[in-house]
């Protein structure tokens, strides 16, 4: 699971939880508390007599009296019912503000994209590649150049321009990099679209992180086995006729 998917998850649980909650408050206070806690307590421990007990008969009046002064009034059971009403309208605002419209609005962009990537331009005689194909025309287009960038410099420079490179013919044909994706990541899936062979991408993309990321050099071999690996991508990437 992504971080953003992670956090949308967290946020639409927790307004889960506090809209339960709420909905539960307000039960208990539409009821009122004497009943929700009715109910009758334990049994007297000790041998039941056949003697009836005594009877107030005074007494009854004032018990009746204290349990209709336990319950809650009316006016506080209507305005708790309120309050809660307003807390969960809020947040249900507060859902649709921050969760639900900016997934919408995501949603939209995509089939947006998509219907302009199908549209394409009107003359008969234009063929419309999809996306496989546009970022294959555009890697070969810049293979010379991109062959170019590797040969001269230092191997270390050299291999991390020719790296970045696939980003940049990949992005002028109009694959976008997804939010969540590194560099590496999104060359990686540049070169899964156009079907390159897997062990000269894998080749590359070592020498691209260890000239990136390591401390030494690389030397002429590193530039001879990325030349070889560049080569090798050139040649099975596939474009349909």
């Amino acid at each position: 699971m992504t971080t953003r998917r992670a956090g949308t998850t967290a946020v639409l649980g927790a307004l889960a939880i506090a809209l339960l909650v709420l909905v539960l408050a307000t039960w208990a206070s539409s009821i009122g508390p004497s009943e929700v806690l009715r109910g009758d307590g334990p049994s007297p421990v000790g041998t039941p007599t056949d003697e009836p007990a005594p009877t107030d008969e005074a007494s009854v009046p004032q018990d009746d009296a204290t349990e209709e002064s336990s319950e809650t009034p009316r006016w506080i059971q209507v305005a708790a019912f309120v309050v809660n009403l307003a807390v969960v309208a809020l947040l249900a605002v507060l859902l649709v503000r921050y969760v639900i419209l900016p997934m919408l609005r995501r949603v939209r962009g995509r089939r947006e994209r998509r219907r302009r990537g199908r549209e394409g331009p009107t003359d008969p005689d234009f063929t419309v590649l999809e996306p496989p194909q546009r970022v294959a025309r555009a890697l070969l287009d810049d293979a010379a150049a991109q062959r170019r960038l590797l040969e001269d410099g230092s191997p270390r420079n050299a291999v991390v321009e020719c790296w970045h490179r696939f980003e940049v013919a990949a992005a002028a044909a109009g694959l976008e990099r997804r939010d969540w994706e590194t560099s590496s990541e999104y060359t990686m899936r540049v070169l899964d679209l156009v079907d390159a062979h897997q062990p000269a991408v894998s080749r590359l993309g070592d020498l691209y992180r260890e000239a990136r990321f390591s401390e030494h050099d690389l030397t002429e071999a590193d530039r001879a086995d990325a030349l070889e690996a560049l080569d090798t991508i050139h040649r099975t990437i596939g474009v349909s006729a």
